[in-house]
């Protein structure tokens, strides 16, 4: 009988562990979902409404004596938000124009300026009147998401979406400006927040998309969409 050397077989045991728990990291890594678009939630029902409270489909005129570029005029959203270039979200639903000013107020000298002298006017109704977060009508919501990469305008893009509809990724490269010359169109890259905070990548072929092989994956609240370039050898 051959003896048995307890170190190596330990060794080889450990070694056999450790490879079956990389494996088992690995798959879950690589089986977790692609986080779903974010749905805009609707303001609760059966909450008193104040008179003259801001509500979804209202229009914020908002005037900002030391940045002019923050002046327009800004939808309120079916969540009950408007959206501020620059600095963010902020709720406003339910607020009368006298509450949402010294909210805007400290919310802006927070994100943005030192010193913010707010002015709001309320409009009822979605009104045609530009600025950096007006709607083109009263139930379009626009849907902010970044491209870049292979494509003419890179940046920030307030995606228009119409009630009850979904616009998909390459909809949305259309709706942007298109695609660049030399766009890699089979790995197009989608980074999206799960329910944790954490981006989530996703690759997206569209090629059977042009197609019409294969549906759009509709975009989400703050996606970025990245169109990779293609490498030329020399």
């Amino acid at each position: 009988m051959m003896p048995v050397h307890f170190p190596i077989v330990w060794k080889y045991f450990s070694t056999c562990a450790l490879l079956l728990l990389l494996a088992s990291c690995a798959k879950t890594q690589s089986d977790e979902a692609f986080p779903g678009p974010v749905a805009v939630v609707p303001p609760t029902i059966g909450q008193p409404v104040k008179p003259n409270a801001f509500r979804a489909g209202d229009t914020l005129e908002l005037f900002v004596k030391e940045d002019s570029t923050l002046n327009g005029s800004y939808a309120v959203r079916e969540g009950g938000y408007i959206v501020i270039p620059r600095a963010g979200r902020i709720t406003v639903s339910g607020f009368t124009r006298e509450e949402i000013e010294p909210k805007l107020k400290e919310f802006l000298q927070k994100s943005q300026l030192t010193q913010a002298s707010v002015i709001v006017e309320r409009l009822p109704g979605a009104s045609s009147s530009s600025g950096p977060g007006s709607v083109s009508g009263e139930s379009i919501v626009r849907v902010p998401v970044y491209i870049t990469g292979s494509v003419p305008r890179s940046g920030l893009h307030a995606i228009p979406v119409p009630p009850g509809k979904i616009v998909g990724v390459y909809e949305a490269l259309l709706i942007s400006g298109g695609l660049g010359k030399f766009a890699t169109l089979g790995k197009v890259e989608i980074f999206r927040f799960d329910s944790s905070g954490k981006r989530k990548k996703a690759i997206v072929d569209l090629r059977p998309i042009m197609k019409g092989e294969a549906d759009d994956p509709p975009i989400s609240e703050g996606d970025i969409i990245n169109v990779p370039e293609k490498v030329f050898g020399f």
